[in-house]
Order: C-alpha cells, then structure tokens, then sequence
C-alpha cells in the first residue's frame, strides 16, 4: 500500500513542477545538439583539410605537367626529333614547292 502511495506522491510532485521539467529536458537536449554539432564540425573541418591537402598536391602536380610540357614543346627539340626519328632535312630552295589555293 505504501508502495501505491510513493508513486502517488511522486506523480503529483511532477505534475506540479511541469515547468521544471520541460526546462531540465530542454537543456540536456540543447547540450546533446552541441555536442552533435561540434562533433560534425569536426569532421567537416578534418574533411575540409584533407580536401586542402588534395588540392595542393594536385596543383603541384598541373604545375609539374605544364613545365614538362613547355619543355617537350620547345621548337629545338622537335626539331632535333624530326632529324633523328623521322630523318627529316630542311628542305632546299629549289625543292620548295608553292601551293596555290584556288
């Protein structure tokens, strides 16, 4: 019967501090959210970070590849290529042959 009575008691005691209560929830809720929130920021700015690094590198290696590229590019290279691969010669005077376009 006494065991009736305490959960009696402590439905009324709840009951008439409603206020409290919805308070009590609302800031453990709030805390949870920070918590959340914090832990994602984390995250994206882990994220972010690893994305700052990928960038980098990859800028790095565009500018590698443009300094590769001029080099191949340049006009004594190709040439000295021509010469030697494809043994082309610079053509003579006489064998220079003019096309016109009609």
């Amino acid at each position: 019967m006494s065991a009736i009575r305490l959960n009696r008691l402590i439905l009324q005691d709840l009951a008439q501090h409603k206020l409290v209560i919805l308070l009590l929830i609302g800031a453990m809720g709030s805390a949870l959210a920070v918590i959340e929130l914090t832990h994602m920021n984390r995250q994206l700015t882990i994220s972010q970070d690893k994305l700052f690094q990928q960038r980098d590198a990859l800028d790095m290696e565009w500018r590698n590849l443009l300094v590769e590229q001029r080099a191949l590019s340049e006009h004594s290279r190709v040439e000295e290529l021509a010469k030697k691969q494809l043994l082309m010669v610079r053509p003579l005077g006489q064998q220079d042959i003019v096309v016109d376009e009609p």
